[in-house]
């Protein structure tokens, strides 16, 4: 485990927010970000990624299997960041998905994309790149840092705070748009809410940070990108239920063996963050 400083600001000024897992998050006093301090080193980092496995009190394992429904979610989603007129123009555009998972994002854009979209999803799970390719999408790993391809749009979704250093990925990601292409980018939007309302669980250590919009859309700005939309969304782990799941998960209270899992009122539900951004023109 190693002590670092906050990745935005560089400042070693920070408090206690909140422990998981034998894990800390700490708040950075003069930005805000939340991180977990200490933290694994690289190596470790990037071994946990690729198993899926994470150490902490207790062994967090994040592999997890294909999700059909959220399909119908990112379908939604590119409809609301109006991706359907980009492939109306009827040029094929080059797409990457770092840290594609199971591939349902990828699968949602093959169809939704068609014979105008060139996708590939970028995966260092080996256990869900070997299910996705299974399915027949085009899945591969390789190393960003020596990768020369550039393509017209990179979207990475849930992945922000898996980075060890986002400033310095997320720059790289942008060396590696063509010339207006453009980042599509999916987190949490809670480093300003406090910690008693926070989501939980935290999934510490595989989650590194979490981030506000104030402290993303700055960090774009500052890498030359033009923030063109951004939404929030409901997290999926505030459903709202419906008169009969709502009686479930009352049951859940009394019945042994199960645990109701459902905030009825939580304050910050909204913290489902996408960006779109697209890089200016030098």
């Amino acid at each position: 485990m190693i002590e670092v400083d906050c990745y935005i600001c560089k400042s070693n000024n920070y408090e206690h927010y909140d422990s998981e897992n034998g894990h800390n998050i700490v708040k950075c006093f003069d930005c805000g970000l939340l991180f977990l301090n200490p933290r694994p080193g690289l190596e470790e980092i990037s071994e946990a990624s690729k198993s899926g496995m994470h150490k902490g009190d207790e062994l967090l394992k994040v592999t997890g299997k294909f999700k059909e429904y959220l399909k119908e979610i990112y379908l939604s989603r590119l409809n609301d960041f109006s991706y359907a007129l980009m492939f109306s123009q009827k040029k094929k555009y080059t797409w990457l998905d770092i840290g594609c998972g199971h591939g349902e994002f990828v699968e949602t854009l093959a169809d939704f994309g068609g014979e105008y979209i060139d996708i590939i999803g970028l995966e260092p799970n080996v256990k869900k790149l070997e299910g996705a390719r299974e399915r027949g999408m085009d899945i591969k790993f390789f190393d960003l840092t020596t990768h020369q391809e550039k393509y017209d749009v990179i979207s990475a979704l849930n992945v922000y705070s898996h980075l060890p250093n986002p400033p310095e990925d997320i720059a790289r990601w942008c060396d590696m748009l063509n010339e207006g292409g453009e980042l599509l980018l999916q987190t949490g939007d809670s480093a300003n809410v406090p910690a008693e309302h926070h989501h939980k669980p935290y999934s510490l250590p595989d989650h590194l940070s979490f981030t506000s919009k104030k402290l993303l859309i700055d960090l774009l700005e500052n890498l030359g990108m033009k923030v063109i939309q951004v939404q929030n969304y409901r997290l999926g782990q505030y459903p709202i239920f419906s008169p009969l799941e709502l009686l479930k998960e009352i049951a859940r209270f009394f019945l042994p063996g199960h645990v109701a899992t459902f905030q009825f009122s939580p304050k910050y539900p909204d913290c489902d963050m996408w960006i779109r951004a697209r890089k200016i023109a030098k």
